[in-house]
């Protein structure tokens, strides 16, 4: 499994009148920018072979024009480059990408310019970012994001070492809605924070309580959970449902709060219950490949339902890394056989299960499989 290097911190803020039209205008010249980076693709596929370091070196010529920021066309091309990354690694024709209506601008990490030399932290409340008109002149606003209870601790340490050049943090300005006029903007203050400095302040747990093993099935709607000793008995099962987060009118940030309580009550339980190992479906390759949709017939899989996909995926990256948390080990399982197969329709009927819960029983015998080997 690949190692986890950032966490992602969501901080809702609210901004009106002039400071609402700049950093529309600035988020609008980046996707100017995508767009042009996009096109150059569709025209030589062989771009997207091309290195990191190349894609971003060819960006700051072709954008500078657009947004005479080096450091948020390195952003916005280092999107395109992950999501071509992904595209390839799916199989999809890199031609066939085309833009969601998503608006947002980033900056990467500098340690030297206190953590982030265009959307920098001035205190824990206080956020300065470099934005532009629709003319391209520059300057700086202030804005005041709202950090939710349980990470304020984070962002304080976060804060404290970055003012003291000890760290630097990748930020991204994400635009949720705005209203006519621009007279409101509603967004995302997303900030990545390095993963060890997650643990060392979050971790809730340093050793399992025991040696079991836990197997999670996550759906569109629930979690279901089944924790089994390394005989392969069953010791507890439990499924953790929030089918309000797909209904008709529940906000976003609603829904991934609902989700993250779900997260870690589910984790609670695998650690009561004395196992040391949580497993969980491996997650598709999918990366950056969010903020584009693909032309009707272009994935692999027959009827293949794209947004169902990356929610499921973004649900398992969750418990990936909150599991450590609780001083789990995560092992990510193959989930070829734990749906539709003999194998699963046997533990249904033998333990008397449901479908998702006997799904979670097989993909925790994968795990005491891989456990067992030499």
């Amino acid at each position: 499994m690949k190692q986890i290097e950032y966490i992602t911190l969501r901080l809702p803020f609210h901004v009106v009148g002039e400071e609402a039209r700049l950093i529309y205008w600035t988020a609008w010249l980046c996707k100017i920018c995508a767009h042009r980076l996009l096109n150059h693709v569709g025209q030589n596929s062989l771009l997207a072979d091309l290195s990191q370091y190349d894609f971003i070196k060819l960006s700051r010529k072709l954008c500078y024009n657009i947004v005479p920021n080096r450091r948020y066309i390195d952003g916005i091309s280092t999107i395109i480059h992950a999501s071509l990354q992904s595209a390839k690694a799916l199989g999809v024709d890199v031609t066939k990408l085309e833009l969601k209506p998503w608006l947002l601008f980033q900056s990467e990490a500098e340690p030297w310019a206190r953590g982030n030399l265009n959307i920098q932290f001035i205190d824990c409340n206080k956020v300065k970012v470099l934005v532009f008109n629709k003319d391209k002149s520059s300057r700086k606003i202030t804005m005041k994001p709202v950090t939710p209870k349980g990470y304020a601790k984070l962002v304080k340490t976060l804060v404290d070492k970055a003012l003291k050049k000890e760290i630097g943090y990748p930020a991204r300005v994400y635009i949720r809605d705005y209203g006519d006029g621009l007279k409101h903007l509603y967004g995302e203050l997303q900030v990545m924070v390095k993963y060890d400095l997650y643990l060392e302040v979050m971790k809730r747990y340093d050793k399992p309580l025991g040696k079991n093993i836990a197997g999670v099935d996550v759906n569109t709607d629930r979690l279901n959970l089944v924790v089994i000793n390394r005989d392969g008995d069953i010791v507890w099962k439990y499924t953790a449902r929030f089918s309000q987060v797909t209904s008709r009118g529940c906000p976003r940030v609603s829904a991934w709060s609902i989700i993250g309580e779900k997260t870690h009550e589910i984790l609670r339980n695998v650690y009561s219950h004395g196992a040391s190992v949580i497993a969980v479906e491996s997650p598709e390759i999918i990366g950056y490949l969010r903020y584009y949709w693909i032309r009707n017939g272009e994935r692999k899989a027959k009827n293949y339902n794209y947004r169902v996909s990356i929610f499921r995926n973004s649900i398992i990256e969750r418990i990936i890394w909150k599991s450590p948390l609780y001083g789990l080990e995560v092992i990510p399982v193959t989930p070829k056989g734990t749906t539709h197969s003999k194998d699963h329709e046997y533990v249904m009927r033998k333990y008397g299960l449901d479908k998702h819960t006997a799904s979670a029983y097989m993909i925790a015998l994968k795990a005491r499989k891989i456990l067992r080997r030499p």
